[in-house]
């Protein structure tokens, strides 16, 4: 009799599920919703079955009657969990808002799937790019300038006026640029400034060097503006050099403090090796004969004479020597720079338009086409104007 009452009880339980489930069912279908109606199908497929299995129970009961009793607690309970399950869903669906976007559409169906949804291992990430090795740097050129140069001034040290002195640069060229990664000053045999010494400190650094062919093949000089300054302490000093100007100071204000001020040339002496920009390759050199002369003129008709034209690096402009019967008749002024164009690493004209007054060199023109060069100055004794002509058959250095 009490497996008749749990039988019983048990499919009143499910009838009343069923009523719900029609209810649920009218209400889907009058909001004709497509996903719900499916869900409400499955879920009718899963009472279904949860009523073959009543009746197998029912029919087991049956069948032991009489004999031993065999506990239904568990899978009854098992049954009635698995009905209360749906029976949630079903509420579920009832209650929550329409989807109003795929988008929102959740992976699976909620409730108890038929089967479980096998988890997805996450998508690996993707391995890094390896870096573009870096292009292969061009080896710098190197070359040692000197300088010879002397004392014009010194206190803090026992440097007398006229005392020698030497600065040594270590050059580094990449061809469009030169750098200085070492100068060093000694006076009297005495170091008084190395970039090596330790900094206890601040550094104000600049430098900059410009290169030019010297007057024999394979050779190149060089000028330079140079300043290490800044309050320190220490062994290093401080310095500032300009061969273009042609003075120097190198002092120290911590003891023991000195000053020493010096005159140096506007060149170095000759490097031989390669040139260390490769605007220097495209150097033009030729000889050649003053062919007229006027006024006070420091040329003489005849006289030899050789042209040396440098491109620098600023674009346009040129180092332009022209020396005529031993004297340097173009560039001893100042620095020689001159305005000229180049083609093809060709330098075809020269051109400067100032004279000594104005620009501390005769003003002169040059057209490598016809080879005629012409030099004009105006000087206290008046106005003086020579011509020269480059030697045929020469060709210019590379």
């Amino acid at each position: 009799m009490h497996y008749r009452d749990e039988r019983d009880a048990l499919r009143g339980r499910v009838d009343s599920l069923q009523e719900q489930l029609a209810t649920a069912k009218r209400e889907l279908e009058d909001q004709r919703d497509d996903d719900r109606t499916a869900r409400v199908a499955q879920l009718e497929r899963q009472m279904a079955d949860a009523r073959r299995l009543l009746d197998q129970l029912g029919r087991e009961l049956d069948q032991v009657r009489g004999r031993p009793r065999r506990s239904l607690f568990v899978p009854v309970l098992a049954i009635i969990a698995g009905l209360g399950i749906c029976t949630s869903v079903a509420a579920y669906l009832l209650v929550r808002p329409a989807p109003e976007a795929a988008d929102d559409a959740v992976p699976y169906a909620v409730g108890v799937p038929d089967t479980a949804p096998v988890p997805m291992d996450p998508a690996p990430e993707p391995a890094p790019t390896p870096a573009a090795p870096a292009p292969d740097e061009a080896p710098a050129r190197t070359a040692t300038a000197t300088w010879k140069a002397a004392v014009t001034r010194a206190t803090g040290l026992p440097l007398a006026a006229g005392a020698t002195c030497t600065v040594e640069a270590q050059l580094a060229g990449s061809g469009d640029k030169i750098r200085v990664p070492a100068l060093q000053i000694v006076c009297g045999g005495t170091p008084i400034y190395s970039s090596s010494d330790p900094l206890n400190g601040t550094s104000m650094f600049s430098s900059g060097v410009e290169e030019d062919s010297g007057a024999a093949p394979g050779t190149h000089v060089y000028a330079i503006s140079y300043e290490d300054k800044g309050d320190r302490t220490g062994e290093r000093a401080e310095v500032s050099l300009d061969s273009i100007r042609k003075v120097g100071a190198v002092w120290r204000d911590s003891a023991p403090a000195y000053r020493v001020e010096l005159k140096l040339p506007y060149q170095s002496a000759p490097v031989k090796g390669e040139p260390l920009l490769d605007a220097t390759g495209t150097a033009l050199r030729r000889t050649a004969r003053v062919t007229a002369s006027s006024g006070p003129s420091p040329a003489k008709v005849g006289a030899q004479c050789t042209l040396r034209v440098s491109p620098l690096a600023r674009p346009g402009k040129c180092l332009t020597r022209l020396e005529c019967g031993g004297r340097m008749l173009y560039g001893a002024g100042t620095t020689g720079v001159s305005e000229c164009t180049v083609e093809q690493d060709q330098v075809v004209r020269v051109h400067d338009g100032n004279t000594s007054r104005d620009g501390g060199d005769p003003a002169l023109d040059l057209d490598v086409a016809t080879g005629k060069i012409t030099v004009r100055d105006e000087v206290a004794s008046g106005t003086w104007t020579a011509s020269v002509q480059l030697d045929p058959g020469a060709k210019q250095d590379r």
